[in-house]
């Protein structure tokens, strides 16, 4: 029985060439995966009160003097609604759960709060007060597309308020804050009154509309509605819509955003 012909030198080159180029291929989509992953995984509110319970004894008590100005600190649950989403490298859509929350601290200059969607998906303020109302002094958010996780936190001008003592229908005020690069400047008005039901109570809110707008290397606008409790500023429910769009070495990066919150209970998880 005669062996099969042995291949050439030419086509054993070939085949070999063909075998690394393949490889090459699966090497190079296994490391595009791997550097455009993204986590989608959803912010429970066990993880906020989890975080919110290692946090100082004296950042989860509000002071005497904060007492009846602020939200009482402890995780606030939301039912929600709404996405993020980006276009690059195709057009990239993270959906938001069901539920998420707000965690609300005494901490730094008077009061942190933090909502969380997703795992890399969050916003977060801080507030001081300023004689009978809040100046807002930082402002952070967390995005994440194609294995970028993107942090930043704008640092706010003095005049810049966060909520006056007394939001009365018709009043304004507005905020100014910066990182390098990008300025963000907000005015919020109140437009009205309005009673909510929150767990089956009647729940007296304000309802504030806020405009932003964002220049420089971030570029975009958006609109808030916020229904807050007067007195302390618990935000009872909010709809918002972003949009944006950051200069990258490959062009311009497309942002939008769409979500609405309505609290679950007026008392938070502590």
């Amino acid at each position: 029985m005669r062996s099969p012909p042995r291949p050439s030198p030419r086509a054993a080159r070939l085949l070999l060439a063909l075998v690394a180029l393949a490889a090459l291929v699966a090497t190079g989509l296994a490391a595009y995966r791997l550097l455009t992953q993204e986590s989608t995984t959803p912010a429970s509110p066990q993880g906020a009160l989890a975080r919110f319970r290692a946090a100082p004894r004296r950042a989860r008590t509000l002071p005497p003097a904060l007492r009846g100005r602020a939200p009482l600190p402890g995780v606030y649950v939301y039912a929600t609604r709404g996405f993020e989403e980006s276009r690059v490298l195709g057009v990239r859509r993270h959906v938001y759960p069901a539920r998420t929350t707000i965690t609300i601290l005494a901490a730094g200059c008077g009061i942190a709060s933090r909502w969380d969607a997703l795992a890399t998906r969050w916003d977060a303020f801080q507030a001081c007060p300023r004689g009978a109302g809040w100046a807002l002094a930082s402002t952070s958010e967390s995005h994440e597309f194609v294995g970028h996780l993107d942090r930043r936190t704008y640092r706010c001008t003095a005049r810049s308020t966060a909520r006056p003592a007394a939001p009365r229908p018709g009043a304004s005020w507005s905020t100014r804050c910066a990182l390098p690069g990008t300025t963000t400047a907000e005015q919020t008005t109140v437009l009205g009154a309005a009673t909510l039901t929150v767990a089956g109570r009647q729940v007296r809110t304000a309802l504030l509309r806020t405009r932003t707008r964002v220049s420089g290397d971030t570029s975009g606008t958006g609109l808030a509605l916020t229904w807050i409790v007067p007195r302390t500023g618990l935000v009872v429910r909010r709809v918002v819509a972003n949009a944006s769009t950051t200069k990258t070495v490959v062009g311009g990066v497309a942002y939008t955003e769409r979500y609405t919150l309505a609290l679950s209970s007026p008392r938070p998880l502590r």
